[in-house]
């Protein structure tokens, strides 16, 4: 009896379906979850090529002039970086990194731009700006003198599910470059040249050339040393050929002038001096002086730095007031 009731159950096709389903869904469930898992991981990908690529793209086309347009590269006439941006804002220190270490222009992804900063990382950042924040990396350009190239680097974590963790990365990044060309100066260096060297063919001997390298007959004086004000004085009487003179601004004043030439400007030295001093005593005479215009035609301050100092430091404010008085600064360093 036993016998022929399992053989029924073996031969009952009841409830088979169910069975399949219950080994099969699971296999279609996780396929399907890996698969739009997979669509998503595809998805970021492109998405961080794409604003990789527009990126460099975009930083590329407008290196030459930072008020350029980031999308259209439109620009208003006359705002340019200027002429001799190229040996200032453009890297020039990469040419020498055979002999000097030297790291590349570089900025770290999300970035805010800076107004008014025209340097490599301040266009840099233009452009990071641009890109969404939700991604990390970095911007970098090198020169390389024919060469010159924009990189970027784009990266995010991306979360996978735990049974797929080791088919899909644990983040999605990209890689970008693009050449800054320059069609403008090439076309402009090679004008020079062909026009250069035409006008000086036949111009300069071999021999005319070489004796334009002979060594001086003369011995240079020694530069002067100045570190007190007496010696800074006596280098700016020699400087301007005068000699020191001490002149009536009224009844009750004098001014003692350390240099005065032949065209009765007054020239001034100041190695030691302080800010507030001179606005209160040397500037109203001095002022008064060029106001009244009959014994003294101009007057020229000459700044002296210290010894100990690298720089003479001056405050803006004082600038403008001593060129509201009409007095001309002159800084020795």
């Amino acid at each position: 009896m036993f016998k022929s009731t399992y053989t029924k159950l073996l031969r009952e096709t009841r409830g088979t379906f169910t069975i399949e389903a219950s080994f099969v869904m699971p296999l279609i469930l996780l396929s399907t979850l890996s698969l739009l898992f997979l669509a998503v991981f595809v998805f970021q990908s492109s998405s961080a090529q794409q604003s990789a690529g527009i990126a460099a793209d975009r930083a590329a086309f407008t290196w030459d002039n930072s008020t350029k347009n980031t999308i259209t590269g439109a620009y208003n006439s006359g705002e340019d970086d200027g002429l001799y941006w190229r040996l200032h804002s453009d890297s020039i220190s990469d040419l020498f990194a055979f002999l000097i270490p030297n790291a590349a222009s570089q900025v770290t992804l999300p970035t805010a731009a800076s107004s008014g900063d025209r340097s490599p990382e301040g266009k840099l950042r233009r452009i990071g700006a641009a890109i969404s924040k939700e991604w990390n990396g970095m911007m970098q350009y090198r020169n390389s003198g024919i060469f010159r190239e924009v990189s970027v680097y784009l990266n995010k974590p991306f979360h996978s599910p735990k049974y797929a963790e080791k088919l899909l990365l644990h983040e999605v990044q990209s890689t970008a470059q693009a050449q800054v060309v320059d069609p403008v100066e090439s076309i402009r260096i090679i004008d020079l040249t062909r026009t250069f060297i035409s006008e000086v063919k036949g111009r300069l001997s071999p021999r005319a050339a070489v004796e334009t390298f002979t060594e001086p007959t003369s011995v240079p004086e020694p530069r002067a040393v100045i570190n007190s004000h007496a010696s800074a004085v006596k280098y700016l009487q020699t400087l301007v050929n005068g000699k020191a003179e001490t002149v009536r601004v009224n009844a009750a004043t004098e001014r003692q002038v350390d240099a005065l030439d032949a065209n009765q400007v007054a020239h001034q030295a100041f190695y030691t001096f302080n800010e507030s001093q001179l606005r209160q005593v040397q500037m109203p005479k001095d002022a008064e002086l060029l106001q009244e215009g009959t014994q003294i035609k101009g007057v020229v301050w000459h700044f002296f730095k210290q010894s100990s100092r690298d720089t003479v430091t001056l405050s803006a404010s004082f600038r403008q007031e001593l060129q509201r008085k009409g007095i001309v600064i002159v800084i020795h360093e």
